[in-house]
């Protein structure tokens, strides 16, 4: 698959949390006959021909289950410390020469399966200059494309500090993302989005 127009952008998809407050390694459960993890890489495939996976938290097992393999898995070993410190080590871990990056995580596998050509369409309509995220209630959020010219400002994130807040106050397009905000946080929300699941069967992408 390659990019249109001379937009250029890679996809990472963050991976590294420890899942403290599930109690299980998120990245590892099954949806739909894949791993999120697999899941969200292979969703990574239909945005970019370069994939980087950045883990920390239960490597590798995590690696072990996912069927679908990154073109680099990025090791934080300080994942410990929060998302800001992945997100800026998978950015260090992009050529030089990629207008941007898509942002995936791993934990909103209910995503509705054509969110991902409208993303896509969305950033090559723009060039790849201007911030696009999905609609999360008139929100910006995950999953979010960051042209490079975020990438200085989120060098200076720390701890859980995401991308969420600075492109809340740029000028970001979003694009509709039925099921972005039903995310997995505790097992209370993977149980409930697993009886979701059984009610609506399984879209092939």
């Amino acid at each position: 698959m390659t990019n249109k127009l001379d937009v250029s952008a890679a996809a990472l998809v963050l991976a590294a949390g420890g899942s403290r407050r599930m109690g299980h390694p998120k990245a590892a459960l099954s949806w739909c006959g894949n791993s999120l993890l697999a899941l969200a890489v292979r969703r990574a495939r239909e945005l970019s021909d370069r994939v980087h996976v950045v883990v920390g938290g239960h490597y590798p097992l995590i690696r072990f289950r996912c069927a679908a393999q990154p073109d680099r898995w990025v090791v934080n070993p300080d994942w410990a410390d929060g998302q800001a410190g992945s997100l800026q080590r998978g950015l260090s871990s992009l050529p030089g020469g990629v207008t941007g990056a898509y942002v995936l995580l791993v934990d909103q596998p209910a995503i509705d399966p054509e969110f991902w050509p409208s993303m896509r369409q969305a950033v090559e309509e723009e060039v790849g200059r201007r911030p696009v995220a999905a609609d999360l209630d008139g929100m910006a959020g995950a999953p979010a494309y960051l042209p490079r010219s975020m990438w200085p400002a989120i060098a200076r994130l720390h701890g859980d500090q995401g991308a969420g807040r600075l492109l809340r106050r740029l000028d970001t397009r979003l694009v509709a993302a039925p099921g972005a905000v039903q995310d997995i946080d505790r097992w209370a929300d993977w149980q409930r989005l697993r009886a979701l699941r059984k009610a609506t069967p399984c879209r092939p992408r």
